[in-house]
């Protein structure tokens, strides 16, 4: 089954943005490649659009419209599907992390994805009962932490509640392990770790919020619980950069945060 067969239109209005994008491709009889000389992306990029992996901006949308005389039908859809808030494809996600030259993250219940260790992961799923197939879960988070260890990795800034290092996931021996790979991960020059501490009171965000910079585009990403939501909204996204920001100003500069960490592993021993 091709990619944009499980795209269902009646449930996503971004599904249905994929969905009459390759309608009107193949009705004029354009390739991927055609599109994106005209909507000024790479024939991937279209690619992803239609499979709903991507989604493409009002200002891409806009010369296909003209191009194809559809007044407005593809920019139109597009706006109604950013102010839908449909909640997002974890492709679409993953998408934008694989893509992404800068990562900002503020977590305040578990340790950020891409700085889990294995143990660590694989407690988080046994423990939340959400996934059915656990070391497929677990290898497939290592393998979208592999981009942290390629030849141009993107930057990383992660501020962790202090919280996170108290609460005992897995036991003992896992957090010994978590603790000693986050000292490990701020050894690299791309990655930043900072500590929110308790004493700064209330952040203003719960759960994960996640600001990701591509070369064509800035997506922010919220995730509490179970979901997750794609914030692509440029002055939604100023907001959550704003809300980072201001988390960022009380939180432990990067020594103090690693002598909190060693305090930590120190009392797991």
């Amino acid at each position: 089954m091709e990619s944009h067969d499980s795209l269902d239109p009646r449930s996503s209005l971004w599904d249905l943005v994929a969905v009459q994008l390759r309608l009107l491709r193949l009705h004029h009889g354009w390739t991927c490649q055609q599109v994106g000389e005209v909507a000024n992306a790479s024939r991937s990029h279209v690619s992803n659009w239609e499979a709903g992996r991507r989604r493409p901006h009002q200002a891409n949308l806009a010369p296909l419209d003209e191009a194809w005389r559809t007044a407005g039908l593809l920019t139109s859809l597009a706006e109604h599907a950013k102010d839908g808030h449909d909640r997002p494809r974890v492709g679409a996600f993953l998408q934008y992390e694989r893509d992404a030259t800068s990562i900002r993250n503020y977590t305040s219940d578990v340790v950020f994805g891409l700085l889990q260790s294995e143990s660590y992961a694989r407690a988080l799923f046994r423990r939340g009962g959400v996934v059915e197939d656990v070391e497929s879960a677990v290898k497939d988070r290592l393998q979208r932490q592999e981009r942290l260890y390629e030849a141009n990795p993107p930057h990383l800034w992660v501020i962790l509640a202090q919280t996170v290092l108290w609460w005992q996931v897995g036991g003992p021996e896992v957090m010994s392990g978590q603790l000693s790979h986050l000292l490990r991960m701020m050894e690299f020059e791309h990655v930043s770790l900072r500590i929110f501490p308790v004493s700064a009171g209330w952040p203003g965000v719960s759960g994960s919020l996640s600001l990701m910079t591509t070369r064509d585009s800035e997506v922010a990403y919220l995730e509490s619980g179970r979901m997750g939501r794609l914030v692509e909204r440029p002055p939604e996204i100023r907001e959550f950069g704003v809300s980072y920001d201001r988390i960022g100003a009380l939180a432990l500069p990067e020594d103090q945060s690693r002598t909190l960490i060693k305090h930590m592993l120190g009392l797991m021993k």
